[in-house]
């Protein structure tokens, strides 16, 4: 029987497609015939058949167009033309950017062929009478439109300036009286809302994980915290301080009539294309409210073990680990050291199609479809150990807990662990072998943790070095010995570390993005019996270095040796091999 154009298309992409899995291209042609358009994209990934990078290049050979990886610059007259006849919500709605207008032809990249009506429509408003479309990733596309719109916005250094204007100040007068319960009812509210939105916009742009508004005696300091340093912005006159906060407590869903006690809430913004999940805390002090918001970037999504930090031994005992079938695997470190974030990597190692996976948090901080995630909730009286016990009759495989924050969950978690399940938390300690004495002292008896405890895993986060300033750092051996450098650690040592001389990039800081250092405590036979004897930590320490633990701080060394990080970040998490806690 002949076949039809269209099934010999399907099989045409299909194999283009499946060149790294021919045995699925029977799998392909189906979902091909059965999707047409923008929704075989979505078809595609959601079927686990292929690698979702390899769609677009086929796709781009099947219909004979070209494929760019990477974009460039349309030029400043292009992109203003485009954002001020077409704009950035159309561009983002349609996945599609401009690339070059010349001869009434206009060169656009997008990331589907199809429809082509909406493209047509951007040319006929660029004045072009001509179409060629060039087709790239929708990474790529939503990246390059993010980098466009960044120069067509002010700095909240900038949205700041704008209040100082007097008829702003009235404006501002106006609403710093207490009678804020009317603040929605302004007519005039756009000096607030740029000045917030553009404090928003930056601290995305510069990768800022908090916002600090804070009130003094005549101003208010804004202040981001950037790869763990916090950093001044801004400031706004005192009478500008109450509409601000009153903005953020709009957003956030909290009283605005309420100044006198402490309020959390959570928001979700769109910006520029990105997902940010907001986490607001409002304390009153003797200055005013003070607002702390924290900046959790969705389209980053779950990192793997190896991009968190790990190097490929402790990477493949985490994921070992996660095989177990049971047994209790604590992440241990101060606040904002990532323990959550390492959590949610090591669960995407578990199949969750074979595996009920099933967390409780405060607050859920990724939201994944594939878990059973619990929001805590003290006001209904939802606690962790509540929320643990309901978990245990939803039949699950693998329990992560946000926190064990009291004997209660504690108990429950290693009753868990008892009873067939593999059980991930968080400790608030300094290292490793602290988590184990933390247990203890919570009141779970000695001979519970060594049988139930399979290993724990203290962090801390270091800043890498900017790759753009990055230059040699000349020491001797003797120098780094006196820092705390092992003579073992500098096997091979080549005379020098690195560090930043600081350029615009990274701010003049030095360093750009964090890594996180580990020490993995593998709970061995011999440590099982120190355990069940009480042993302190400094005993099981010892031991697990014997055991072939590697510690935070040579941890750090290594990547400070490999050029990932300075001198000055080892310092700052170590002191003669000793932590600074």
């Amino acid at each position: 029987m002949n076949q039809t154009s269209s099934e010999v298309g399907a099989q045409v992409l299909a194999k283009l497609i499946a060149r790294a899995a021919p045995q699925n291209e029977a799998a392909i042609v189906a979902l091909i015939n059965e999707f047409k358009g923008p929704a075989l994209r979505e078809a595609l990934a959601k079927s686990r058949l292929i690698d979702p990078a390899q769609y677009g290049p086929a796709l781009a050979v099947y219909l004979g167009l070209e494929w760019l990886p990477h974009l460039p610059d349309p030029g400043l007259a292009l992109r203003d033309q485009f954002f001020e006849l077409v704009g950035i919500r159309f561009a983002k709605a349609r996945a599609c950017f401009p690339l070059h207008l010349e001869d009434q032809e206009l060169r656009l990249a997008v990331v589907e062929p199809w429809p082509r009506a909406p493209y047509l429509e951007v040319a006929r408003a660029l004045g072009a009478e001509r179409l060629d479309l060039v087709l790239t990733s929708p990474e790529e596309l939503a990246a390059t439109i993010n980098r466009s719109f960044d120069t067509n916005q002010s700095s909240a250094e900038e949205a700041a300036e704008v209040l100082e204007g007097d008829q702003d100040t009235d404006y501002l007068a106006h609403w710093s009286s207490e009678e804020t319960e009317d603040l929605l009812d302004a007519q005039n509210e756009e000096p607030i809302k740029r000045l917030m939105n553009s404090i928003l916009f930056q601290a995305v742009k510069d990768n800022s994980s908090d916002i600090h508004i804070d009130p003094g005696f005549g101003e208010t300091q804004v202040r981001y915290r950037v790869d763990g340093v916090l950093r001044p912005v801004t400031k706004v006159k005192k009478r500008g301080h109450i509409p601000l906060v009153n903005r953020v407590k709009v957003m956030a869903g909290l009283d605005i009539s309420s100044k006198s006690k402490p309020q959390d809430g959570r928001t979700m913004i769109l910006l520029a294309g990105k997902k940010i999940d907001i986490r607001v805390s409002i304390i009153p002090t003797i200055h005013g409210e003070q607002a702390v918001l924290r900046l959790l970037n969705q389209a980053k999504g779950i990192g793997s073990l190896a991009g968190l930090g790990f190097n490929p031994a402790l990477a493949n005992r985490m994921r070992a680990l996660m095989t177990q079938p049971h047994g209790i695997v604590l992440v241990t470190g101060p606040t904002g050291s990532g323990k959550t974030t390492t959590l949610y990597a090591a669960l995407a190692e578990i199949d969750s199609k074979k595996k009920n996976i099933v967390t409780i948090e405060d607050p859920v901080e990724y939201q994944i479809g594939d878990y059973g995630q619990m929001q805590v909730n003290e006001k209904t009286g939802l606690t962790f150990a509540k929320g643990l016990r309901a978990m245990l009759r939803q039949d699950p495989d693998v329990i992560m807990v946000g926190e064990m924050r009291d004997a209660e969950t504690a108990q429950i978690a290693i009753q868990a662990s008892l009873t067939g399940h593999l059980v991930l938390s968080t400790l608030h300690t300094n290292d490793a072998p602290s988590s184990v004495v933390r247990l203890i002292d919570m009141g779970i008896e000695p001979f519970l943790v060594s049988s139930t405890l399979t290993a724990a895993v203290a962090q801390r986060l270091v800043r890498l070095i900017c790759p753009h300033c990055k230059e040699e750092h000349p020491l001797d051996k003797e120098e780094l010995q006196q820092a705390g450098f092992l003579p073992q650690w500098l096997q091979g040592y080549v005379g020098h570390l690195w560090r930043g001389r600081g350029c615009e990039i990274c701010l003049q800081s030095g360093y750009q993005g964090r890594s996180g250092v580990y020490e993995l405590l593998m709970v061995t036979d011999p440590l099982r019996k120190a355990i069940a004897k009480g042993a302190d930590a400094s005993v099981i320490r010892q031991i697990a270095i014997e055991g072939g633990m590697l510690e935070l701080s040579q941890d750090c060394a290594e990547k400070a040796l490999a050029g990932l990080t300075s001198l000055e970040e080892f310092l700052r998490i170590s002191a003669s091999g000793k932590l600074n806690a």
